[in-house]
């Protein structure tokens, strides 16, 4: 979201992991709102509803979508035995995936408007505990998406970064990005 100058670099610090210089929020209202974000998304991976997470960078003025930020969510298949991924096999996914989402800060466009981000998360229906699917509960604080704040595609182009998998999950994220 630095990057994309929806928030100056004052609301942000710099830290290493997996071997990366990591941008880290500051600014209290934006730590805020991502951790809310995040716990949903992680409370809708638990029971493997989750298809993708999309972050969305919108024109302020125009509200044309900017940049698009997706990362596709593949719950694998656990029925088959499968051997442990190894720590340094997981280390060096996430490393490669956060340094091409990194490394494309370079090959987008500098972003000279200002702009709003907006986080989707696209769910399928899942069974609850009765074996009935569970529909249309959204909960608070979400709401349902009215468009798919898409990019124009013959004014667009599109990115596959590196993927990264553990044992349950595999993210694949792509950036698709106005010319």
């Amino acid at each position: 979201m630095l990057y994309t100058c929806v928030y100056p670099i004052e609301d942000f610090m710099v830290i290493d992991k997996f071997d990366l210089e990591l941008l880290i929020a500051t600014n209290e209202d934006l730590e805020t709102y991502v951790t809310t974000v995040l716990s949903q998304v992680e409370q809708w991976i638990a029971l493997k509803s989750i298809r993708q997470v999309v972050l969305v960078i919108v024109s302020k003025e125009t509200k044309e979508t900017i940049e698009r930020w997706v990362f596709d969510v593949q719950t694998l298949d656990t029925s088959t035995q499968v051997s442990p991924k190894a720590e340094a096999d997981l280390y060096r996914d996430v490393h490669l995936m956060l340094a091409g989402i990194r490394g494309t800060n370079g090959m987008l466009s500098e972003i000279e408007e200002p702009t709003l981000c907006n986080i989707l998360a696209y769910v399928k229906d899942v069974e609850g505990a009765d074996g009935d699917a569970m529909q249309g509960e959204l909960p608070g604080g979400w709401e349902e998406a009215r468009s798919t704040c898409g990019v124009e595609q013959d004014l667009s182009s599109e990115v596959k970064l590196k993927p990264a998998a553990t044992l349950l999950h595999k993210i694949q994220p792509t950036v698709v990005y106005r010319d």
